[in-house]
């Protein structure tokens, strides 16, 4: 994407703002009755007209500006961002199909990754780039829910990580560990976005509590097409996830929690990440990587929870901790464990209530096969060292609303023993601990981390 092209969508972005912010002009004071309201006014937001319609936008454009300014495989400095809009059409107002909700996603990406530049690392330190320039299908799905509500499916061009192991917090971050699909990190079966196969998943939630399972295509093709190509004769496999949640929310809990539990299986063939098919390291006397059958299995956690607010009468300032734990049961992965922490501060000032101070710690430890990879690229170019099993990633940041949904988002990050998985051509040494300053700039109408 050039950057004629995310002018374009920074000015989409605009004209979207500048709808929202005549509706929050027409919008009444939730203090006052609704029947206060100016209905003229209202009637000039064409966003919340077509909402009322049946037709909810959706729009988010991020820029991330970073520079890593010690450690890494080199000094640099990087800037790349994409635009991701979208609209879920309720199917009960347009076509008298009560429950029945359209969901579409498009994506594109622009710029280049100062963490397979610079760094090496296989996480994104940029977490709204994508190696792919191209527009990309990022969701075309049919949602129904029966019972009340209480229970719900959806089918079709999706990624299993947008309905599995989904962090409340994890898109509040500049860096992509947990945004808001960390699964996509611990196994390869995880298809994540903005690549779709096809899938579909059931939920049954009578209360708080709920059940999901699913099942999604295995296409290793999929990073290669714009999520157009819907045929199945590139498929591998399924996988197929089970999860059980808790939620709840300050509608019904003045300290609201969320607590998932799930386990996922892989059906397909899968690669071993150092040896070939005699069984010695492919880096150093080539072939072809020796291939499993399928049969992986993983398991995770996650949750979090409101734990302070300083008034206990209001919910828009408050203190959520959160945490994550993830672990293939298979050594033929990239990591052996995954696990995040941190804690979201929103209104940590009484002057700026919708600013938020933002922290996350993420571990992964790699399995010995892996490493092995690494060290053999060292060996390859007859260099000493040797990588360590063990990353760790920081970031803090502050996000700085200068409009409701126009944010400034300065951040520091630390990435503890590198990796050099993002980028394994021409590895000479063993990449120093590495600072990175990042800026980003982001729009968001009711995307991920808007609330």
């Amino acid at each position: 994407m050039s950057y004629r092209s995310g002018i374009a969508c920074l000015l989409l972005g605009a004209a979207l703002w500048a709808g929202y912010a005549v509706a929050q002009d027409a919008t009444p004071n939730s203090d006052q009755p609704a029947a206060t309201a100016d209905k003229s006014q209202a009637d000039t937001n064409f966003i919340q007209r077509w909402k009322d319609d049946g037709v909810s936008l959706r729009f988010v454009w991020a820029n991330d500006w970073a520079a890593s300014v010690r450690g890494g495989e080199r000094i640099g400095q990087t800037n790349g961002g994409g635009a991701v809009g979208g609209a879920d059409l309720d199917m009960g107002k347009l076509a008298d199909i009560d429950g029945g909700k359209i969901h579409i996603t498009f994506a594109r990406y622009y710029g280049h990754s100062i963490s397979a530049n610079d760094i090496g690392v296989t996480q994104k330190i940029q977490g709204y780039w994508y190696p792919k320039r191209q527009w990309q299908l990022g969701q075309l799905t049919w949602e129904q829910s029966f019972d009340d509500n209480h229970f719900n499916a959806l089918f079709g061009r999706v990624n299993a990580t947008w309905q599995f192991a989904r962090s409340t917090y994890g898109c509040r971050f500049v860096s992509a560990p947990d945004c808001p699909y960390q699964l996509t990190n611990t196994t390869g079966g995880f298809s994540g976005f903005p690549y779709v196969n096809w899938g579909g998943r059931i939920r049954y939630q009578p209360s708080s509590l709920y059940f999901s399972i699913g099942a999604f295509e295995i296409n290793p093709d999929r990073r290669n097409n714009n999520g157009l190509d819907w045929g199945l004769e590139n498929s591998t496999g399924v996988m197929v996830p089970v999860e059980v949640g808790h939620v709840t929310t300050f509608a019904t809990d003045p300290y609201p929690h969320t607590i998932k539990v799930g386990g996922w299986y892989n059906s397909a063939d899968y690669t071993d990440p150092e040896l070939n098919t005699r069984g010695v390291s492919k880096t150093l006397f080539g072939g072809t990587f020796r291939t499993y059958d399928g049969g992986r299995y993983g398991v995770y956690a996650l949750g979090d929870k409101v734990v302070w607010k300083p008034d206990p009468t209001s919910d828009t300032r408050n203190l959520a901790l959160f945490g994550s734990v993830s672990a293939p049961l298979d050594s033929a992965e990239i990591y052996t464990l995954q696990s995040t922490a941190g804690f979201v501060w929103t209104g940590p000032f009484a002057s700026r209530p919708t600013d938020s101070l933002n922290f996350q710690a993420s571990y992964f430890k790699f399995t010995k096969r892996q490493v092995q990879f690494e060290d053999d690229l060292l060996t390859k170019a007859k260099k000493a060292g040797s990588f360590s099993r063990n990353e760790t990633m920081l970031e803090l940041n502050y996000s700085y609303k200068l409009f409701p949904l126009l944010s400034l988002v300065p951040n520091i990050q630390y990435i503890v023993h590198p990796d050099v998985l993002g980028n394994t051509t021409h590895v000479t040494r063993v990449s120093a601990n590495a600072l990175v300053w990042g800026l980003r700039v982001m729009f968001n109408f009711g995307g991920p981390g808007s609330q």
